[in-house]
């Protein structure tokens, strides 16, 4: 997993219009999944090394937080503003969807897991305001616990998520916020599109 720098200015007026419009929603009316995790169990490495690998469906089995990606959880007013983040952001990267917009409260976490079932090329766009929070991960190689910490605004991650087929590019991973954090997911199924979408990133 690589930080990149977010230099596209269109790109960054979008996010930041997006986060702008994120503090300013109510968010405790949304239905968050789980109890908080208050000894920090499920992002721990004594949990990674509970989780049977075999029977591992790809899904974080632990989640303290929102996907308001999914109808259900999204209040009716926040639908067309969503969906004018999603039009905007898919015509400025090139891609097709936004697979998830997280949205962890304080003291929200996702647990480890791997997305096998949803592997290939991603791009990971978080934000926080103070930078108080975190990404963790499993390097795939050299089996080294990688935890990278948020900076105050947004950051971009992208890396490979293998399948159960590609046994050295499986990648577990976790996450954790101590403040409200959001988090928007792309899964991008060709290299070279991803490719190109990552250098967008970073144009000026």
């Amino acid at each position: 997993m690589e930080q990149l720098e977010i230099k596209n200015i269109e790109l960054t007026e979008l996010l930041n219009d997006t986060s702008n419009w994120f503090k300013s929603v109510d968010k405790s009316i949304l239905p968050f999944q789980n109890k908080k995790d208050e000894n920090e169990h499920y992002t721990s490495e004594k949990y990674l090394n509970e989780i049977d690998p075999e029977k591992h469906d790809g899904y974080p089995s632990y989640v303290h937080g929102a996907d308001i990606a999914v109808l259900s959880v999204t209040p009716s007013s926040w639908r067309n503003k969503i969906l004018e983040i999603d039009n905007t952001l898919n015509a400025i990267l090139g891609s097709q969807r936004c697979a998830v917009k997280m949205y962890y409260p304080k003291d929200g976490y996702m647990s480890w897991h791997n997305n096998h079932n949803a592997h290939g090329h991603n791009i990971l766009f978080s934000y926080t305001e103070q930078g108080d929070g975190w990404f963790r991960y499993k390097d795939p190689k050299t089996s080294e616990i990688v935890t990278m910490y948020d900076e105050p605004g947004w950051t971009a991650k992208v890396g490979y998520f293998g399948n159960n087929e590609e046994k050295d590019k499986i990648f577990w991973h976790c996450a954790r916020a101590y403040e409200d954090r959001l988090t928007l997911g792309f899964v991008i199924p060709d290299q070279n599109m991803w490719e190109m979408m990552c250098d967008d990133i970073q144009d000026q």
